[in-house]
């Protein structure tokens, strides 16, 4: 017990010892003291199984049925170079957003951040003065995300609409896609008017559940036609394959669920890492995309429309069902993005506009009607599913998913890179925000301009 004693000599050496040390190592100790992971989780948990289901679900959806005609527009060879290089960068990024994610937690010595706070963290606390672009850059991520939802909503209720007049048009007689839109608000409404997420959720479990079923007859009638390569391009032009970019990226992009399902896992630390959630959802799933993409074009061929559903039989009940069970399934994912965007809207920001109103929740009855209808008018104004996914992708992807995570990485980790790991780091950094502008500025100037060109020539065959 006598060599634990101190002696007051010792005790003196200690107390200068400290003081001597820097207050920015005595911060970095308690830094890393701290470690989120071990924090009490809240609620229900998410295991690694069911994270990895998750995020597979959110890759797949309309975006996969398009990407035979997104390789069309690319050809054989480059689009499924594209999409290997897609598939790459969103899992770096999304790599990089939970990485970050983490340390600016353990910085703050909070559990965790939503992908808006961590943003605003990594100004606050990264180099220089970038701190007073914190509110601005937190409030830029927030209007990105509630445009890809929006956009989202515009694609689902397009590939809904074709799928209904592809089912109706050989039955009763043609009508233009804005006529089956039209009827089809009104059913959109109702259903978005449901607030509570409980009573969407079986319907969006079953939706998935057909979903799946139909990809399997989908690839049956694809291998059912000639695959061969005479006649189909190799490469397409340069033009064609911006829009096949942007379409890629809304197809691969679920970056706003990133954050959130690694904050839920019962083992968060399973989310990232060589065998973790992000590196075992890419395989499959970049597997499918090329796979549909590939094959579905070499089938069709010149006649790939913008989701494959279309291309089925258009006689015969097979085709019919795959088409009303994939319009279903999506019927039933729509207004889970409408949640949403009320939810960052209306919850976060309007409702607070009204106080104390005895009428609130009318109110929020009358903002989801408004809200479905702005999405209808921009579905009427853009009736066109192919251009509205490059669209979406184009505009929204390259800041939350290239522009947003390499910014917050590169301040988070500024100083923990020295010698050639900081060259290296700097490359990999001006390499993705390199495809992000190529995204941002070539695939949005194309989309944009092959949507005005659309109108242009419909006023023009109108007249």
């Amino acid at each position: 017990m006598g060599f634990n004693k101190k002696t007051e000599s010792q005790n003196t050496l200690d107390l200068s010892v400290n003081d001597e040390k820097p207050e920015k190592d005595l911060e970095k100790e308690q830094e890393e003291e701290y470690d989120p992971y071990k924090q009490e989780q809240t609620g229900k948990t998410t295991s690694y199984f069911e994270a990895l289901l998750i995020l597979i679900k959110a890759s797949l959806g309309t975006g996969i049925l398009g990407m035979p005609r997104a390789f069309y527009n690319a050809g054989y060879l480059l689009g499924t170079i594209g999409t290997i290089v897609a598939g790459v960068l969103t899992t770096q990024t999304a790599h990089m957003i939970s990485s970050t994610e983490y340390e600016l937690s353990r910085r703050k010595r909070v559990p965790r951040l939503t992908y808006p706070e961590t943003i605003e963290a990594a100004f606050e606390l990264g180099p220089g003065n970038f701190g007073r672009f914190k509110r601005l850059a937190g409030q830029i991520c927030y209007v990105y995300m509630i445009l890809l939802e929006f956009g989202g909503d515009c694609v689902y209720a397009i590939f809904i609409a074709e799928n209904v007049k592809a089912i109706c048009d050989h039955r009763y007689g043609a009508h233009s896609l804005r006529w089956y839109q039209t009827w089809l608000m009104i059913p959109l409404i109702l259903i978005c008017w449901i607030k509570n997420l409980k009573y969407l959720a079986p319907g969006s479990t079953l939706g998935t559940g057909c979903a799946v079923g139909c990809f399997g007859v989908i690839y049956y009638f694809i291998f059912s036609q000639p695959i061969a390569l005479e006649g189909r391009k190799a490469v397409g032009s340069f033009r064609e394959f911006a829009l096949f970019f942007g379409t890629a990226l809304f197809a691969m992009g679920a970056f706003g669920i990133v954050v959130p399902l690694k904050n839920k896992m019962t083992n968060p630390k399973r989310f990232g890492g060589t065998f973790g959630v992000v590196n075992a959802t890419m395989i499959p799933n970049m597997t499918m995309y090329v796979l549909m993409g590939f094959f579905g074009y070499l089938a069709y061929g010149n006649f790939t429309q913008s989701s494959i559903t279309l291309n089925l039989p258009q006689t015969g009940a097979i085709g019919d069902v795959i088409r009303i069970l994939m319009a279903g399934s999506i019927f039933t994912t729509y207004p889970l993005c409408n949640y949403v965007v009320t939810d960052m809207v209306w919850h976060k920001w309007m409702k607070l506009k009204f106080g104390n109103n005895k009428h609130l929740d009318k109110w929020e009855y009358v903002f989801r009607t408004c809200l479905c209808f702005t999405n209808y008018l921009c579905c009427i104004a853009i009736p066109n599913l192919e251009l509205f996914m490059s669209l979406s992708g184009s505009l929204c992807l390259p800041a939350l998913g290239i522009f947003f995570p390499i910014i917050i990485h590169t301040l988070t980790f500024w100083h923990s890179y020295t010698g050639w790991r900081f060259f290296f780091f700097l490359f990999r950094a001006a390499l993705i925000v390199a495809l992000g502008l190529f995204a941002f500025l070539v695939s949005f100037s194309t989309t944009v301009y092959e949507i005005v060109t659309s109108i242009f020539l419909a006023e023009d065959n109108h007249v």
